[in-house]
């Protein structure tokens, strides 16, 4: 047995020699002894390809490739090692979760953060080290006391307390594990103690490839391997061997190799193997095999590592370094020279790779980007599993369980696609709007808890009409129609298909009293489902749309949950587990879970990271993101131990794997495998910003590659093609139809803003114009597109709305604000998603329902709203506010303890403003003459109608909240009162716009019906908001009984607007002397008159404004009828119509697309505004 060491720098020629020395042996002996090429388990793939591509080689069954884990599994399984039940990192950190919750309250350290996503993992990397450097639970427990030895018997603190805490959880898991179960760390102990058994490896030839140190399990194996095996070749990567006394500088870029040099041959020596005089492929005097025929790259493999820089003084396009714009622009920069390299100067696509450090934060744009440019990539990364549908399924599954059948753990499992069979007859996209319309009814109707689960009661869909008249006496009787009651039926159906298994695996769950049936349950509930049968065939329908990453997802998904339900069932199978426990062990497995794949094809650019891909055969690499901080890397402290501990540790005599300095110091030679992997090209990039605009500094690396290279120029990667000088250079943004597409689309938007454009973008405009037509025509359309909406044709607006309209004043106002927002919601018909939450306009209903209630029972019982007492004022308020709770949203104040107190806060409302409704009754002469005073077809006043110049006629509709009468000296007086649930004014201002047309038009109808409804004629008194609140207020002193009352009248102020006649004002407020009336919005001179802030109207005026806002409906009828839906928005002062529109991602408003201009409503003079109301009223009085 001998021991033979291949050194050589990267490139050199190691692996290449291994290769070549086993295709000999093939050749001399076809069928003898065994030849092993040991290789770390990242680079097995690419080196069992290699071996296999030889040509001429008579066959290849003696020559295998192993990582030491798969050596292990092969001479275990010859020797008999494998009794023990395997457990994976997944089983392990289950266990651990296990162990946590239940010694938990042990720990001094971890029990604060035992609960934290990822703590299990951190626990699992660290028993991984721990095993593969020897150390044991006992060892952990000798070094703490020796810790505590040498601070004179007191604890060393915070060090002392995580030893504890590691002895109690890993003495608890090896005693799990001990002669049962064999964990991935203890594969090689196992195989350095069978290695001795084994027939297959005696005479076997060995070649050690791709490691630069090893752990002392591999060590063991490899001394294991010596006494039992033949020959063995272990290549180093490092310059030159180094002799024993010579001491190694820790800064060398080779010190890792020259450490493992040493060990090896010191541990051959001490086993009595004999060490052979090394092999040296590299010198000085020569490049490397790699770059013997690129100088440049040559130098800088060469020279990589030296101090002070040696410069290359000559001309290269070989290397090639650029600053990005941002990463998307560095990844786009890299997709437009991989297509160049592969159409111009004949690579092929696998001859490529990209390499970046921090391969999440590219990974979008990888996958992104290198689809647009229809680049065949691999991303060598291990994707969790955690958000596959399967694993979402199992999660939101066992939450609907264990959280009490809540809304969003029910969809989550519902949209995984695996709880629900489609029909035989029934396609995806059906299937999903019934779970869509299913989904609207839970959020409307609040289904939760046992609302699901209480078969006994089905589901009841009926369209909510809100507490209109009558409601209390009407609701039981109303009916649904046909269309409710298909609804209703397809709902229920689809809530027993949902509850139905959801439910069995809860019963089942709940009969379990260990991990085993629970397991069981799990499994039966996935199989009943036909799980396995759906995944494949998503596995067949993405193989079948050249989606093969995703088909081999599908299969790795299923066997991997499999595989972490056995090892639950091995380990923990008859320990009694409650369900809680249970979720966060499968939590825990599923979080470890990862996807483990291999490229699908054979041609294709690889991307990876340059700590964990290995690569052979690549002729030009890309180097991203070599931004500070970046490249390198600084270490992250986020393990178990931090880097003093760790050195605290070492000096103790405990021997772990090597720290964040360390890892820093090695990052050097990470880079360095990078900067030598390509034989031909080399690009490097850094960005200049982030996704975020926030500035990236390029590494200090950049800066050594630019001493370097003086003569190679740094570049410049832009999205922009306009920031390209050179016509030539913008040729790289053309690199294929899709993103010709694109940049074509640009240049013309420059263009169109008078900027002039390169002749190419001319020729690509035709080219795309020719070859895509469809795809060309739409982004021409795009570049003069207007986001604006032409008027409706007439039988199109006919069949929306009819000839006859019938409408509220609301909806004119709605048109007034903007004629989209109209559109959207009175001829589409529009409107978000119900909610099963009580907002404003709920409020307000039962506002304005309670007080009508309340004035009809004062109306039966012949009573005054100023004769009853406060107290008994509160109490009726309550009354009502009780009979109409089970009306409003769906008994939704009826749903919680949370809506039982909200609905006690309503009754304070209520009563508070009918007692102040009640104060100001007994101030006022004027009486309450009708309560929710409807007009329109069938109700107490007849609808105002309006012909319109177009022969179609329109209807107005409404319901007067209170209108209150007096007889005075002029006749019959009318106001009407309208309750408001937030503070409301009149603006003559907003009346001359058309933005409050409400409460005119309501007076109008009152006073033109008056003869017919009253039984003479009336004069209009006013019109008055009442503000229907619990007001609070603030003092900075305390204030009296007596002073806080008189606060509180001052906030149940009404405002609007009154007939400027003394008489009528003194009629509404009889307690009113001079100056401000706590009640009405006026104030009286001492020598007659009103101030100025009153807010008072002449009749004449008054009549005017009755008059203008006719006029105003009826030009809104006419804009509505002959088809206006113009993306309008009126802007006033600081309002506009957006500000609570539910429309606006119809609409799309936006001031950057043309138009996009609100109509800007401008302030006039008063008297001017006055003018105008009255001529343009002129037409329409009588």
């Amino acid at each position: 047995m001998a021991l033979r060491i291949v050194l050589g720098r990267a490139g050199s020629g190691k692996s290449a020699l291994c290769i070549r020395e086993i295709c000999d042996r093939l050749r001399q002996k076809p069928m003898g002894s065994p030849l092993i090429y040991l290789v770390p388990q990242q680079m097995s793939f690419q080196a069992e390809y290699k071996l296999a591509a030889q040509s001429g080689l008579p066959g290849t069954m003696r020559a295998q490739v192993f990582s030491f884990r798969r050596l292990a599994w092969k001479i275990l399984q010859e020797t008999g090692g494998l009794a023990r039940v395997h457990i994976d990192s997944t089983g392990i950190q289950m266990v651990l979760r296990r162990i946590l919750e239940k010694r938990g309250s042990e720990l001094r350290v971890f029990g604060r953060a035992m609960s934290r996503t990822g703590f299990t993992e951190q626990l699992e990397e660290m028993y991984g080290e721990l095993v593969r450097h020897g150390m044991t639970a006992e060892e952990l427990l000798r070094q703490r006391e020796a810790l505590i030895r040498k601070s004179d018997g007191e604890t060393s603190g915070f060090l002392s307390d995580k030893l504890h805490d590691m002895h109690v959880i890993y003495d608890e898991l090896e005693r799990y594990l001990t002669d049962r179960y064999l964990d991935a760390e203890h594969y090689l102990p196992l195989l350095a103690e069978r290695l001795g058994r084994s027939r297959y490896i005696r005479g076997a030839e060995i070649w050690v490839d791709g490691f630069d140190h090893f752990v002392p399990q591999e060590l063991a194996v490899l001394r294991a391997l010596w006494e039992n095996a033949g020959d063995m070749t272990v290549t180093l990567t490092m310059d030159r061997p180094y002799e024993r006394e010579e001491e190694v500088d820790e800064l060398d870029l080779f010190y890792t190799a020259q450490v493992t040099y040493r060990t090896l041959t010191e541990l051959a020596e001490t086993s009595g193997v004999r060490v052979e005089t090394p092999i040296q492929l590299s010198s000085e005097d020569r490049p490397v095999a790699r770059f013997a025929h690129n100088p440049a790259l040559a130098h800088l493999e060469a020279h990589y590592g030296n101090r002070p820089i040696r410069q290359y003084q000559h001309e290269t396009q070989t290397v090639r370094m650029a600053a990005a714009a941002h990463r998307r622009a560095e990844v786009e920069g890299t997709a437009q020279r991989i297509l160049s390299l592969v159409r111009d100067q004949g690579y092929r696509f696998r001859d490529i790779a990209v390499l970046v450090r921090n391969i999440k934060e590219y990974e979008h744009l990888f996958t992104t980007v290198f689809e647009d440019y229809g680049i065949p990539a691999f991303l060598d990364e291990k994707r969790p599993m955690l958000y596959h549908p399967l694993t979402e399924f199992i999660r939101s599954a066992l939450e609907v369980i264990r959280y009490n059948w809540r809304y969003e753990a029910i969809f989550r499992c519902v949209k995984t696609e695996l709880l629900l069979a489609r029909e035989a007859d029934e396609t995806a996209e059906a299937m999903r709007h019934r779970i869509d319309r299913l989904e609207n009814y839970v959020l409307a109707h609040g289904m939760e808890g046992y609302r699901w689960t209480d078969m006994k009661r089905e589901w009841k869909y009926r369209t909510y009409r809100g507490l209109d008249e009558n409601s209390v006496e009407t609701a039981a009787a109303m009916r649904q129609s046909d269309d409710e009651l298909m609804l209703e039926k397809e709902i229920n159906e689809l809530r027993q298909r949902i509850v139905a298994p959801l439910l069995g695996l809860e019963q089942s769950l709940k009969k379990a009293k260990q991990a085993r049936g629970l397991c069981e349950a799990l499994y039966l509930f996935l199989m009943k489902l036909n799980v396995p049968q759906q995944l494949e065939r998503w596995s067949e329908e993405a193989k079948d749309d050249s989606r093969l990453e995703q088909a081999r997802e599908h299969g790795q998904v299923w066997q991997a949950v499999i595989n972490m339900l056995d090892q639950i069932v091995e380990v923990m199978g008859d320990e009694p587990m409650d369900l809680n426990t249970f979720a966060s062990i499968l939590e825990a497995g599923m979080e470890s879970l990862t996807f483990a794949l291999v490229p699908p094809a054979l041609d294709q650019v690889l991307v990876g990271s340059l700590d964990r891909t290995r690569f052979a055969g690549v002729k030009c690499a890309f180097i991203l993101g070599i931004n500070d901080g970046v490249i390198p890397a600084r270490p992250k402290e986020d393990g178990m131990l931090s880097e003093e501990e760790r050195e605290t540790l070492l000096a103790n005599g405990m021997a772990l794997g090597p720290g964040s300095r360390r890892r820093l110091m090695e990052e050097e030679l990470m880079l360095y495998r990078a900067l030598t992997s390509a034989s031909e090209r080399l690009f490097l990039s850094y960005a200049l910003a982030d996704e975020e605009g926030k500035g990236l500094l390029p590494s200090g690396v950049m800066k050594r590659m630019k001493d370097m290279f003086p003569k190679v120029k740094e570049e410049f990667i832009t999205i922009e093609a306009g920031e390209v000088a050179a016509e030539e250079e913008q040729l790289a943004f053309l690199a294929n139809p899709s993103r010709a597409l694109s940049y074509v689309s640009v240049q013309l938007q420059q263009w169109r803003k008078g900027y002039g454009i390169a002749s190419i973008w001319w020729d690509a405009y035709n080219w795309l114009t020719r070859e895509f037509p469809d795809q060309q025509a739409r982004i021409t359309r795009s570049l003069f597109y207007r986001n604006e909406e032409k008027s409706l044709r007439e039988e199109t607006s006919r069949e929306l709305y009819g000839s006859k309209i019938r409408a509220s004043v609301s909806r004119m106002e709605r048109f007034q604000a903007c004629p989209f927002s109209h559109f959207a919601s009175h001829g589409l018909k529009l409107r978000e998603r119900e909610m099963y939450r009580l907002e404003a306009p709920d409020i307000g209903q039962l506002f304005h329902a309670a007080l009508k209630m309340i004035g009809e029972h004062m109306e039966k019982h012949q009573m005054e709203w100023g004769a009853l007492e406060a107290e008994q004022m509160r109490r009726l308020a309550a009354e009502q506010v009780d009979a109409l709770t089970p009306l409003l949203q769906k008994e939704i104040l009826l749903s919680s303890k949370r809506n039982h107190y909200l609905t006690y806060k309503l009754k304070n409302v209520v009563g508070r403003a009918a007692v102040m409704l009640g104060e100001h009754a007994r101030r006022s002469r004027f009486t309450p003459r009708a309560l929710e005073l409807a007009f329109g077809p069938g109700a107490d006043l007849p609808p105002l109608i309006f012909e319109l110049p177009n022969q179609c006629t329109m209807e107005l509709i409404g319901r007067i909240d209170r209108v209150d009468g007096v007889e005075g000296k002029q006749g019959l007086l009318l106001r009407i009162i309208d309750y408001k649930s937030s503070a409301k004014d009149l603006a003559i201002e907003d009346v001359y716009f058309g933005l409050s047309l409400q409460m005119l038009t309501y007076l109008d109808v009152l006073i033109s019906q008056a003869e017919a409804y009253f039984g003479q004629a009336a004069l209009p008194a006013g019109i008055l908001y009442f503000h229907v609140h619990n007001p609070l207020l603030r003092s900075l002193i305390p204030l009296s009984g007596e002073k806080i009352e008189s606060e509180i009248r001052k906030r149940f102020k009404m405002k609007g607007l009154l007939v400027e006649d003394e008489e009528i004002i003194r009629l509404m407020d009889t307690e009113l002397g001079t100056g401000y009336s706590d009640i009405l919005p006026v104030a009286l001179k001492k020598d007659g008159g009103f101030y100025s802030t009153s807010k008072v109207i002449s009749a004449e005026r008054l009549d005017q404004l009755r008059s203008y806002t006719r006029s105003v409906i009826k030009e809104i009828g006419v804009r509505i009828t002959e088809g206006d839906v113009s993306i309008h928005p009126y802007r006033h002062k600081k309002r506009t119509a957006c500000a609570f529109c539910s429309y606006k991602s119809v609409c799309q408003f936006d001031q950057m697309i043309e138009p996009g201009e609100f109509r800007v409503l401008r302030q006039e003079e008063k008297e001017a505004m006055w003018r105008t109301i009255a001529e343009k009223g002129k037409g329409e009085r009588g």
